[in-house]
């Protein structure tokens, strides 16, 4: 009779199965851990790279400001003496010319260049900036721009009733040759037109026609005080954002 030998193979204790699955469980924990890590280390370059970027972005704003403001602070100082001679020397006609065009030759609106911060946000790297308060900064700076923008529609309305207005009281043959102006014409940041020829005649000595080219002039010119003092604001706005991230950032 013939025998057979049979092998028992040893069973595994249950805590052999329990490490096996924590070791297996540590090691793909550790490739996600090292794999977030290794992103997040990639995400933190790009954000300091368009951190960069945008300090730019915010240091041409400030440039921009500087100069529209002192543009459409000249323009509202020459309506302010139109409407003064328009109501106390109707005589001084050369004056009253070079006041009113220099009024409409010296606009500006205040937009942002949101170049940096458009990439962020459809990149989806705003939310590694950090902390949040400086993301809630930057945030708010741009969303300002809304309220900016609002007001440069309410200019340009006022700047059209302006130009209606003016077929009233102005030549425009004497306007235009005003206009024959270089870049040799711009004083700092605004520009000087030239002088009328000789001593032009208005088109109207009527008193209502005149009150109502001044009183458009005397909304214009509220109106844009009110839009640079908004501006000034947001100015002051993009210099407090641009020491906080060069704090934050170490930028030099």
């Amino acid at each position: 009779m013939e025998v057979h030998s049979h092998t028992h193979t040893e069973r595994k204790k249950w805590t052999h199965y329990l490490w096996e699955f924590l070791m297996l469980f540590l090691a793909i924990s550790l490739g996600f851990y090292a794999e977030n890590l290794r992103e997040g280390i990639k995400h933190k370059e790009e954000v300091k790279t368009h951190m960069r970027s945008l300090l730019s972005d915010l240091g041409s704003d400030v440039l921009f400001f500087d100069s529209v403001i002192e543009r459409n602070s000249y323009g509202s100082t020459m309506a302010d003496s139109l409407i003064n001679l328009l109501h106390s020397d109707i005589s001084n006609t050369p004056a009253i010319y070079f006041a009113a065009r220099s009024v409409t030759a010296n606009v500006g609106y205040y937009y942002s260049n949101s170049k940096s911060f458009d990439q962020m946000k459809n990149s989806g790297l705003l939310r590694f900036i950090d902390p949040r308060s400086l993301l809630d900064s930057i945030g708010s700076y741009y969303v300002s721009f809304q309220w900016l923008a609002n007001q440069t529609d309410l200019v340009r309305l006022k700047l059209d009733e302006v130009h209606k207005g003016n077929t009233a009281l102005f030549d425009s043959y004497t306007f235009y040759k005003m206009m024959n102006v270089g870049l040799s014409s711009y004083n700092g940041r605004h520009l000087i037109i030239n002088m009328p020829e000789g001593h032009p005649a208005l088109l109207s000595s009527n008193f209502k026609e005149i009150n109502a080219v001044s009183l458009n002039y005397h909304y214009y010119s509220t109106t844009i005080k009110f839009y640079n003092r908004t501006a000034l604001a947001q100015r002051q706005r993009a210099e407090r954002l641009i020491e906080l991230i060069k704090k934050e950032y170490a930028f030099e």
